[in-house]
């Protein structure tokens, strides 16, 4: 059977979570429709796989296992949209410090592209953090105004520890994620 999977780092800390709530709450503008990603769905996606046979995920998890990384800090800061302020489809969070950990694991799991059959990535990866995807604009200037005062905005440092195979169930109030498994770092 086919599933909809994904590697992701989760974010966990509660205070961090809390911050992102504060502000998904400050952009929630009148006639303006923002999808906010729920608390317990926040992550950094580190390559999405699509569909794929769960009968592999066995296999899948042996290979991701012998995946090396330390343990490392990833901050958590600024803010911007996606694709552009002129058009803006998502809300993100950015990564400053950690990033070249992060894509450094994030290569080692594209690296199994080739042995899995999975799509290899032609684009320069680019960590961010959705909180949100733009379904209607009302104000757009108020919305731009109000993301450019958080372009700077320091949300904390978080370890990285682990990373995730999650399954994405899509339903019509939202996707439910559910971990496959976990790579623990080396140290």
């Amino acid at each position: 059977m086919a599933i909809r999977a994904f590697f992701a780092v989760e974010l966990e800390q509660k205070e961090l979570i809390n911050q992102i709530i504060k502000v998904q709450k400050e952009l929630d503008l009148p006639d303006t429709a923002i999808k906010f990603v729920a608390p317990e769905n926040l992550h950094l996606t580190m390559k999405f796989l699509g569909d794929i046979n769960e009968n592999i995920i066995p296999e899948l998890q042996k290979a991701a296992e012998k995946i090396s990384f330390k343990t490392f800090d990833l901050e958590i800061s600024g803010m911007g949209c996606l694709p552009s302020y002129s058009y803006i489809n998502a809300i993100y969070i950015g990564i400053t410090k950690g990033f070249d950990e992060l894509k450094e694991v994030a290569q080692k799991i594209d690296s199994l592209s080739s042995k899995f059959n999975f799509k290899k990535e032609d684009r320069p990866f680019k960590a961010h953090l959705t909180i949100g995807r733009l379904k209607k604009t009302g104000n757009k200037n108020l919305l731009v105004e109000k993301i450019k005062a958080l372009e700077k905005k320091d949300f904390g440092t978080i370890k990285i520890d682990k990373f995730v195979l999650k399954k994405s169930d899509l339903t019509p109030t939202g996707p439910i994620y559910t971990t496959l498994f976990e790579v623990h770092s080396s140290t």
